[in-house]
């Protein structure tokens, strides 16, 4: 597991090469093609292994420079105001995405311009997709130049990264929790790697029923033995030594849902039984220890559960207790 050492910082900016400067670990060089005072701005947030940023720049620049040495970095754009291009390819906020790999990069932007981008040791995503695919992945197999692509889901990405720096400046207690920053190295890596297309030769999902059974016998076992752990899915195979692809299909024949459902509810379990203990702990603490880090989601999903918001439990543990 590595290292999820946390890192925020917010940088403001009056000048474009201060500005190129001030992403950490970046080596990049900046020009000012047009006129006017430049005003810049980056929001950075590293959890270990992954980092994630936004860049706002007001004027045209030309970029030039190297990525955090070792990583591969996955870039969407949020707004453009005029056609801008990375590498020569459009990088545009209607589902253009570039992934840049370990080496030197140019862009050039016309105008106002609003990126996000996440970046991750190629080490770190190597190991977590031997990890969910049950067979050992190499960082050579990793992409070694850049790739552009169309992403009907960019929305959803967006979002997601969006709410990952609030959560940071927002909420930076939350961030203490490991389980809340496992779950978001985790999920950052299932973010590039669904975007890089890696052709593994992933395990064959069990031939029988009785392999099937099995399977989630075992997975339920071994859930019941940590039921007070913020278990996850890459978790589940390193202990039962199965791909994520094995456990989703057995999981799905035998109990009709998919492990990640199935350890959700058993997450949200988790959260209302220590709500129903009557804890002082804020709601968000409590949910962020369980590995829920997106608490709006987290509280619509204890809600469809329950029947009732996460306060609404507080609230009434409170009251039969006094």
């Amino acid at each position: 597991m590595p290292s999820h050492d946390l890192n925020h910082a917010i940088h403001e900016t009056r000048d474009v090469h201060e500005h190129a400067a001030s992403l950490a670990l970046w080596d990049q060089h900046y020009e000012q093609i047009s006129g006017g005072r430049f005003e810049g701005r980056i929001e950075e947030l590293r959890i270990g292994p992954v980092q994630v940023f936004r860049e706002q720049t007001s004027r045209a620049l030309v970029q030039q420079g190297l990525p955090r040495p070792g990583t591969l970095t996955l870039a969407v754009a949020l707004t453009d105001e005029a056609d801008s291009r990375i590498c020569g390819h459009a990088l545009r906020p209607d589902g253009g995405y570039a992934v840049i790999a370990d080496g030197e990069f140019d862009l050039v932007t016309h105008g106002a311009f609003d990126v996000l981008a996440l970046d991750i040791d190629r080490q770190a995503l190597a190991d977590h997709a031997s990890r969910i695919s049950g067979v050992v992945v190499a960082v050579d197999d990793l992409p070694d130049r850049g790739l552009h692509g169309h992403d009907p889901q960019q929305a959803e990405l967006r979002a997601l990264l969006l709410d990952t720096l609030r959560t940071a400046r927002e909420s930076p207690g939350l961030l203490q929790h490991m389980a809340m920053r496992r779950a978001l190295v985790q999920t950052a890596c299932d973010l590039l790697l669904s975007r890089i297309h890696l052709p593994l030769a992933d395990q064959e999902p069990p031939a029988t029923a009785a392999s099937r059974e099995r399977i989630v016998r075992e997975a339920r076992a071994w859930m019941r033995a940590h039921a007070h752990e913020p278990i996850d899915v890459p978790m589940l195979c390193d202990a039962l030594g199965v791909s994520r692809r094995t456990l989703q299909y057995s999981f799905e024949a035998v109990l009709q849902l998919s492990p990640v459902s199935y350890l959700r509810a058993l997450r949200l379990n988790g959260v209302r039984r220590e709500l129903m203990r009557g804890s002082a702990e804020p709601v968000a603490d409590c949910a962020a220890r369980w590995g829920f880090w997106h608490l709006s989601r987290f509280a619509a999903e204890y809600r469809a559960l329950f029947g009732e918001k996460p306060s609404e439990t507080v609230a009434r543990t409170r009251l039969a207790l006094h």
